[in-house]
């Protein structure tokens, strides 16, 4: 079966999380992603987050979740000597990736006007915090910080608790999804142009297409937004999350039909003759009543049997899972988006990450192999260059590879 990517070849510069992430969205797709990492070194998600016996394989779970399909060398971008190396591997690339502050990577030779002059076509997508121009370019950046200065932790979180963080890495997420649809365009409008382009991917800007509605409310609108916890921007008190008898629900009902149908399913059908409910402006200004009076409801009956009852009404409700609780929930099994394979070398059994957020009728995103260990394919990748064995041996003698 055909994949959306098959015969494309990328290099993959990057590390952490945004560039890796965009990387293996392609890998899924059939790209023939080859992962690039410093000898003895390697990508830094690596060892993040990871215990002992993962740091010393190298192989941190976070890393096994968004390398899967690659295939990873090691090579000393450093030493004149590896020039040779990567000049072969670039005159048969389609994409490159890089991530390193902006300039860093034109001051080692790998720039995007260097790799042009060496494939005239290439698609190469530059990822950073701030973007490779302006004030700002050069400048380190990680997820938290780009939270922080593109007004994400200013709207996360309580008028109590002051600016938060979300829990997990949205803006990294965002910008490799970001930069594998930046790619996926080039390499369209390559396919009709024959052209290739240099792709400014920037963190700052990813997070800023996500907070949309909310900068065009104060852009257009003069609304300054706040820290409203769980409370819904439309400040009706019946779109909240509420606890139940043994967890929590989250449930949005904005207009006046589902709120008809949440009372007749709570068995307080009165509650539509009474104007806090009836209307979204009464639902507004009585917002703290509103909400009160559906948590007592909630609060007499496990999240079970409100999923039961509010879901056969139609009603938008969900449970707040914690992570393990989510691995029970039966719609996984349906849908597919976990992807489980044989372990990496040095680990033992199966590995389960998550894979593509889509499905598709031909050429379905799948993966075949792990994430690779640190300079797995160095060998492989080198002898599809033109390099025999002696050849190989001696570029590992001089620390090249």
């Amino acid at each position: 079966m055909i994949k959306a990517f098959d015969g494309i070849r990328v290099v993959d510069f990057s590390q952490v999380l945004a560039g890796p992430f965009a990387a293996g969205q392609l890998a899924l797709l059939g790209a023939d992603v080859i992962k690039v990492e410093q000898p003895g070194v390697g990508d830094q998600m690596r060892t993040m987050m990871a215990n002992e016996t993962q740091a010393a394989l190298k192989l941190a779970p976070a890393f096994l979740g968004i390398n899967t399909n690659k295939r990873a060398i090691t090579v000393d971008l450093k030493n004149p000597e590896a020039k040779e190396i990567m000049h072969r591997l670039l005159k048969n690339a389609d994409v490159v990736i890089q991530n390193f502050k902006a300039g860093v990577i034109d001051r080692l030779g790998y720039g995007y006007d260097a790799v042009a002059g060496i494939k005239p076509d290439i698609i190469y997508c530059s990822i950073s915090g701030y973007g490779q121009q302006g004030p700002m370019a050069g400048k380190g950046a990680y997820d938290g910080a780009i939270q922080a200065a593109s007004g994400m932790m200013s709207v996360t979180g309580t008028p109590d608790s002051g600016p938060l963080r979300v829990g997990y890495m949205p803006v990294d997420i965002s910008t490799g999804i970001t930069a594998s649809y930046a790619i996926a365009s080039a390499l369209f409008r390559r396919s009709h142009s024959g052209e290739g382009q240099h792709l400014d991917v920037a963190m700052l800007d990813s997070a800023m297409t996500m907070l949309n509605p909310v900068i065009s409310n104060y852009l257009n609108g003069d609304v300054i937004p706040e820290r409203l916890g769980n409370a819904s921007p439309t400040y009706q008190g019946s779109a909240d999350t509420w606890p139940t008898k043994d967890g929590h629900v989250q449930m949005t009902v904005i207009t006046n039909s589902m709120t008809q149908k949440l009372c007749d399913a709570l068995g307080r059908p009165e509650w539509m003759d009474d104007p806090r409910f009836a209307t979204d402006q009464g639902r507004v200004d009585h917002q703290v009543e509103v909400y009160d009076s559906i948590g007592a409801v909630f609060a007499s009956e496990p999240t079970k049997h409100w999923m039961q009852v509010l879901g056969d009404a139609g009603i938008p409700i969900a449970p707040v899972h914690s992570v393990p609780q989510l691995m029970d929930f039966p719609q996984l099994d349906h849908r597919g988006v976990l992807m489980t394979m044989a372990a990496p070398a040095g680990m033992e059994g199966n590995i389960t990450v998550p894979g593509a957020g889509f499905h598709a009728s031909n050429g379905e995103p799948a993966a075949k192999t792990a994430a690779p260990t640190l300079g797995q394919h160095t060998d492989e990748v080198l002898g599809e260059l033109g390099y025999d064995a002696a050849a190989i041996a001696a570029l590992r003698e001089k620390g090249i590879v």
